[in-house]
């Protein structure tokens, strides 16, 4: 009987394909999930009321996003909100990108985002030029509406009643600058106001000028006059804010840094008060 003859094949047997293209197509997948996966980033709030999980992120009024969960911070102090960011919408976390809360807005200037009354609070994104970043700290109002560079100074008070970061600084009710941060003094004692005046408004400013907070009612009763009510003006009463004065013989500069006493309210005097000073 003749022994049969073996031959080995060079290529393996067909039957190691299969796995072999299983392998391939998993492989695939979990890269292309990978690359649809969204983007996680934390954006870290001082107050987190209206936001819940499922409130999105908005670019230009489009979802590009939505919030995953909130939990309070270390501290006590903050809310971190985690939230998803879409794939192709990456590019908007970077460094100096900016994210705020989106609410109703009402004054007698006018009234903004009303749709919120309907669908609900929503956190806008505004993009930086930076490198990629996961973590970011929110803005209290929107970026417009935030402190500038310009000249920085210090207001102290008894309280900070309801003057919050973002609100507006007046000088004969224009706008002129914004309120940032508040501190409680090194000895407890007073609160410490951060006021920005714009730049090309900073020469309003002398070292006697008067600030006082405009966002409160002065109830004035005499026996014979009644009650007069007075309000530097309904926009600041209903959103806030701090106005001020200088004499009709202006002091220096104010400096960088300078304080100033924040007075519960104005004296009738400074309510007069309009001084010559050249702009340039």
């Amino acid at each position: 009987m003749e022994t049969p003859e073996v031959k080995h094949s060079r290529w393996p047997s067909p039957i190691w394909l299969v796995p072999l293209l299983s392998l391939l197509v998993a492989g695939w997948l979990l890269y292309d999930q990978l690359l649809q996966r969204d983007v996680q980033i934390v954006i870290r709030f001082d107050n987190g009321a209206g936001i819940k999980p499922g409130v999105e992120l908005r670019y230009r009024g489009v979802p590009v996003g939505s919030v995953d969960e909130i939990v309070l911070d270390d501290d006590l102090k903050h809310v971190k909100v985690h939230a998803s960011l879409n794939r192709d919408a990456e590019k908007l976390a970077r460094e100096n990108s900016r994210f705020w809360i989106v609410k109703p807005q009402l004054g007698i200037a006018g009234a903004r985002n009303l749709d919120t009354l309907v669908s609900g609070k929503y956190i806008a994104v505004k993009p930086g030029d930076g490198e990629p970043k996961k973590t970011f700290k929110g803005l209290e109002a929107p970026p417009e509406q935030q402190p500038d560079t310009g000249l920085k100074l210090t207001l102290v008070a008894d309280r900070v009643g309801s003057l919050k970061e973002g609100r507006h600084i007046y000088y004969r009710d224009l706008q002129v600058g914004t309120i940032g941060e508040s501190h409680i003094s090194d000895d407890g004692r007073f609160v410490e106001i951060e006021a920005i005046v714009q730049r090309q408004y900073a020469k309003l400013v002398r070292s006697n000028s008067e600030f006082w907070n405009s966002s409160g009612l002065t109830v004035d009763i005499g026996l014979f006059k009644g009650a007069e009510v007075q309000a530097s003006s309904l926009e600041n009463l209903l959103r806030g804010g701090v106005s001020f004065a200088t004499p009709p013989e202006p002091g220096p500069l104010a400096k960088a840094g300078q304080r100033f006493s924040l007075h519960r309210h104005a004296e009738d005097d400074w309510l007069e008060w309009a001084p010559v000073m050249k702009w340039k």
